[in-house]
């Protein structure tokens, strides 16, 4: 009788009545777990046994899962999880929470600093008309915002400034915090979980594009509680370490948790500072995470790219937030990487020290998101440990982190091997052919029969590419499974331009008049 439950008895019954959707359910599966054997099949002669298609969709390609970067969640390691809770443990939970609460101010006021043409609306435009007239600049008053960008204040029609969240009354002016005791307790137990799933998925992206490339030793520029370090040792085997960091306090807070987590190198040293000519510090790996946008000035900053560039043997890798200001700050320092090693280039007779991008950008080109209301950046999903949780006094146990990096490497960009017809293995010859891959900068748009995704190219580009199911069935479903960072080899159908990756051109009163309400509107906005 249960047997014949489907057949006997109406589906819709069957969808109303759970008792027999679970017979009818437990019939089927034992059907399935029937081998083929019990019900043999003649076949005529010369009948294939396994039907043959020339048109096979591959559930995914090699290129593709070799230009892969996405993580869909970083978890914190147990040790080091249990690491950072016995070393926030002695704190004042009341503290770490108003401590934590003037970091994030501190974060929100730098980051209301715009960049000089980014964004929407008649300020952005006119900012990027001021780059065509640089002499009419404004001068600016505070020391802490730089030439050429504006500063978010009260005025009548403009977005106000962010109120600060310990008193909502009083307007944020840019500042940056010097780390003390509680400041070293507050970042460990809010923002160290974050650092480490970004820099974790950094690291693998290069340890995924680079297999021959294994470090022995790193410097890291603004250590903090030693996120880098953490990273670094779930990839590689770090040899040695030097941490670089202003505060005492963090260097003691990178200190107590390499003690508490046992994972601690041969050879680990801190310092205080980095000089230009400091000896022992050269690295094969040189990593600078979030610290750029702390320093004071661009010139700062200059100084301190071109001396982590000479104590690198090897890869730079710099990383920072995921705002507009940050990305500029990344953008600027592999401008001032590749122009500097072209003046080596031009006033030494010895070998030239070149540089190559290894990601994101697939070229040497600059920046294609200057001058336009776009940024580059990505994001990374990272798990919360219970102690983040409390200071955050949030009920998510994951958060999005939004990032900007850059990884620069020593030498000259490696050759197409398509393009020269070289024979070599199949994991060489992916990691030669990922350099002049488009990447994808912006969550794909997955529409019914097509998709769409913003790339940056190898001609230095910003591009919307369409892949439909029609034009090319593997490239269609690999781009329904491509994510927001991938590298994408698949040829679109379609290329267009999209205006929000193009520097818009001033509108004359002419063509005002000729617009109608919606699009007058369009533009304030």
């Amino acid at each position: 009788m249960l047997a014949l439950s489907r057949t006997l008895v109406p589906y819709r019954y069957i969808l109303a009545n759970p008792l027999l959707k679970l017979f009818s359910t437990t019939i089927t599966r034992q059907l399935k777990q029937v081998p083929d054997t019990a019900w043999p099949v003649d076949y005529p002669a010369g009948f294939p046994n396994q039907l043959e298609t020339d048109n096979v969709v591959l559930r995914g390609t090699d290129e593709v899962r070799f230009g892969r970067k996405h993580i869909g969640l970083v978890v914190v390691p147990q040790h080091l999880s249990d690491a950072l809770a016995k070393y926030i443990e002695p704190a004042n939970s009341r503290s770490i929470r108003h401590d934590y609460l003037r970091l994030v101010d501190a974060q929100r006021s730098r980051s209301q600093i715009t960049p000089r043409g980014k964004g929407r609306g008649k300020e952005a435009r006119r900012q990027r008309d001021k780059l065509k007239n640089p002499e009419q600049e404004e001068d600016n008053s505070n020391p802490h915002v730089l030439p050429g960008e504006r500063l978010q204040i009260v005025e009548p029609g403009k977005r106000p400034a962010p109120s600060s969240l310990i008193n909502p009354l009083v307007r944020l002016k840019p500042h940056v915090i010097e780390y003390g005791p509680g400041e070293s307790f507050a970042y460990t137990a809010a923002f160290a979980p974050g650092a480490y799933g970004v820099i974790f998925n950094v690291l693998t992206e290069l340890h995924n594009r680079l297999p021959e490339f294994s470090p022995k030793s790193i410097l890291d520029f603004g250590n903090g509680p030693g996120s880098v370090l953490w990273a670094a040792q779930d990839i590689w085997d770090i040899r040695r370490y030097v941490g670089i960091d202003s505060s005492e306090s963090m260097i003691a807070c990178a200190e107590s948790i390499l003690d508490l987590a046992d994972r601690r190198p041969e050879s680990v040293e801190f310092l205080r500072y980095l000089a230009p000519e400091q000896p022992n510090t050269r690295a094969d790996l040189v990593v600078s995470a979030f610290a750029l946008s702390e320093l004071p000035s661009d010139a700062a900053r200059q100084t301190t790219v071109e001396t982590l560039w000479n104590n690198t043997k090897d890869t730079l890798v710099l990383i920072d937030h995921g705002t507009p200001n940050s990305a500029r700050v990344i953008s600027q320092a592999r401008d001032f990487l590749i122009n500097l090693a072209s003046q080596d280039n031009a006033s030494t007779n010895s070998l030239p020290s070149e540089i190559h991008t290894v990601a994101p950008f697939p070229n040497e080109l600059k920046d294609p998101s200057n001058d336009t209301p776009a940024w580059i950046h990505f994001s990374q999903r990272v798990q919360r440990p219970m102690f983040t949780m409390r200071t955050k006094h949030s009920k998510a146990n994951n958060e999005m982190v939004h990032y900007s990096y850059i990884i620069m490497r020593r030498g000259p960009r490696p050759a197409n091997v398509q393009a020269n017809n070289e024979q070599c293995s199949d994991e060489h010859r992916l990691a030669k052919e990922a350099f002049y891959w488009p990447r994808i900068i912006m969550p794909p748009i997955k529409r019914k029969g097509h998709v769409v995704a913003d790339m940056c190219t190898v001609e230095g580009k910003l591009e919307r590419w369409t892949f439909t199911k029609t034009h090319d069935k593997q490239a269609y479903r690999d781009a329904r499974k491509a994510s927001w960072g991938d590298l994408f080899p698949h040829e679109p159908k379609s290329v267009s331009l999209r205006t929000y990756f193009s520097a818009p051109e001033p509108i004359t009163p002419e063509q005002a008049k000729q617009m109608n309400r919606k699009q007058r509107r369009s533009l304030t906005t």
